[in-house]
């Protein structure tokens, strides 16, 4: 099932409107662990209306550009489409109850042949008004069957490998049983994280975590760890999926400039995020 390379090539995404309510930002906060202590005055600012923040992952729930992936058109079994890495860059906090819009393109697309396709989206928030650039994130999508093509245009750039020395540090965070349930209504309501029926088909005891609960649940873990620190820019690959209930291991090397981390599931010896970095400000 190769990819049609005209159609996604010449694929022009409508931009999707988007305005945050202080309860859209306040759940999504508590869905990837913040305020986990109601005491904690540090996270309280996230999770409560008076003097009410965005989390820096935030973007990566907003203006989504609908399933494109799922039309004909582009020759794409859907479900074989695996989540393989994200970027996130901040530029400024997103604003409550301001009117922003979301431009989404495709910006890479590399031919894997036999094992298929990764096809990079790039999404900007901006300002409807200014024009403000908020965030641009980036996720490669891998298509086990859409290979052979035969075209690399703008590839995935190479992840970091961690550092070749044990962590300076480690951030543990359990998750609860029933987090899945409560993350997927910021965006993703696939039954893979819901029905234990599905998660069963697709290969799994019971229904996983979505790998950007995870990336959130990372990030949260090293602005914990450098408290006082504001997160400019965050890279993962994804690796193995969490299941709801496991503790999460975020390692963590300070390399100066920036920030090496990992996460892991220690009960199961995997790792879930893997050659990942960080930015963060003081």
């Amino acid at each position: 099932m190769t990819l049609n390379l005209d159609y996604v090539r010449g694929l022009e995404l409508a931009p999707v409107t988007c305005q945050l309510t202080d309860r859209d930002a306040m759940f999504y906060a508590l869905s990837i662990g913040l305020s986990a202590d109601p005491l904690d005055t540090a996270e309280l600012p996230y999770t409560y209306e008076k003097g009410l923040k965005t989390f820096a992952t935030m973007p990566l729930v907003l203006g989504h550009p609908g399933p494109w992936m799922r039309d004909p058109r582009p020759n794409i079994d859907y479900s074989k489409i695996v989540h393989g890495s994200q970027r996130l860059e901040l530029f400024a906090p997103l604003p409550v109850g301001r009117p922003m819009i979301s431009e989404n393109r495709v910006v890479g697309l590399e031919d894997k042949g036999e094992k298929g396709a990764v096809i990079t989206l790039r999404r900007e928030i901006r300002d409807a008004e200014t024009g403000t650039l908020y965030s641009r994130a980036e996720s490669g999508s891998f298509a086990r069957t859409a290979g052979g093509f035969g075209l690399s245009e703008n590839p995935c750039r190479p992840f970091q490998p961690l550092p070749q020395r044990p962590a300076d540090a480690c951030v543990d965070t359990p998750t609860a049983a029933n987090l899945a349930l409560l993350y997927r209504l910021n965006m993703d309501r696939n039954p893979l994280h819901a029905d234990p029926q599905v998660a069963v088909r697709a290969g799994f005891s019971r229904p996983i975590l979505h790998g950007l609960a995870t990336f959130g649940i990372a990030a949260v873990a090293l602005t914990r760890h450098f408290a006082g620190r504001e997160l400019q820019a965050i890279e993962a690959r994804f690796s193995r999926p969490v299941f709801p209930g496991e503790t999460i291991s975020v390692d963590i090397w300070d390399e100066g400039d920036s920030v090496a981390f990992r996460a892991r599931v220690a009960t199961r010896d995997v790792v879930v995020l893997d050659m990942a970095r960080a930015r963060l400000r003081a």
